[in-house]
């Protein structure tokens, strides 16, 4: 097998099609087809289901080792190149959609500014998918908002946000001036749908169901829970993060939780070992200097700032 083949499956396993993938790597359709069947005749095993456009089981393990053979071919040049190496190139992102819109804005200028050379990808995607793009080196780095453990990731604490509960007028506890946890009454709480960690979260701060909804509605975006207390009713919570693109006049709908307890840590993951390792640090570290200076500049009070503090040895 040659590293041109290698190369060729990954794109096809990215691409899910044989137009796309010929295209990226600049062959014929059929010249790509020819290559990905010479792979695998010489492995013994088909790797590409051609009807599905997606790679078989046992594909998807060889694309995933194959991913890491190419870093591997990266990391040669990166040595020849000298230890910046790592700092050009392909650095790919993943960010949960909690964390994405308030970030991202920010992070990206001042990253992409900082270094260059780097060819910056960034997807927003659910916390299972980071985790599965991170093990099969689809991805560099993930920013999440739980602790996450798997065969060579690590998680490093960025910082500490608390939740605040975004109260309706129409609702009885708009007059309080904090609100217990327990006092929240989960339906009337607007949630976002399945498969967000941000979901759990607050589904275990509120009390458990007392009532029937009225109307039940689940959505993927704060922005969409925001709309939807402020037009139908409820309350929802909403991340610290979430409060800078918050106008002034919608904080009044802002509620503390008392006893205060209730958040979240974000986690940066990367692979161990990895050649963008050094690139993943560097972004962690922004992201917590970032997290600072906005909390800082909106007036939040601090709550275990750890952003800062992120140093190499940590690991």
């Amino acid at each position: 097998m040659t590293l041109d083949q290698l190369r060729y499956l990954v794109a096809l396993a990215e691409e899910g099609s044989f137009t796309r993938a010929a295209e990226r790597v600049y062959l014929t359709q059929p010249a790509l087809s020819v290559q990905i069947r010479k792979l695998e005749e010489e492995l013994g095993v088909r790797l590409f289901n051609r009807r599905e456009g997606r790679p078989t089981e046992v594909g998807r393990a060889v694309v995933a080792q194959a991913r890491r053979v190419l870093e591997e071919v990266e990391r040669l040049r990166a040595l020849a190149r000298g230890e910046e190496g790592c700092f050009q190139g392909p650095f790919r992102v993943g960010v949960i959609p909690t964390l994405a819109p308030y970030l991202l804005p920010r992070l990206l200028p001042r990253f992409t500014a900082r270094y260059p050379a780097l060819e910056v990808s960034v997807r927003e995607e659910l916390t299972s998918a980071i985790l599965e793009g991170l093990q099969e080196g689809r991805l560099d780095a993930g920013l999440v908002g739980t602790r996450e453990e798997g065969p060579g990731l690590l998680a490093l604490p960025l910082f500490e946000e608390s939740f605040l509960a975004y109260v309706s007028p129409r609702h009885p506890l708009y007059g309080w001036e904090a609100i217990h946890p327990l006092e929240v009454p989960l339906e009337d709480t607007w949630v976002l749908s399945e498969g967000h960690c941000f979901r759990e979260q607050v589904l275990a701060v509120c009390r458990p169901t007392l009532g029937k909804r009225h109307v039940e509605f689940q959505s993927g975006d704060l922005e969409t829970l925001i709309l939807l207390v402020e037009g139908v009713g409820g309350l929802t919570f909403l991340p610290e993060v979430a409060l800078w693109t918050l106008p002034e006049a919608k904080r009044a709908h802002l509620r503390p939780l008392a006893p205060p307890g209730a958040g979240r840590t974000v986690y940066l993951l990367l692979r161990e070992g990895s050649l963008k390792a050094p690139v993943a640090r560097v972004l962690g570290e922004e992201v917590g200097r970032l997290f600072q200076a906005l909390r800082k500049g909106a007036g939040l009070g601090a709550r275990g700032m750890m952003g800062a503090e992120v140093r190499h040895d940590q690991t």
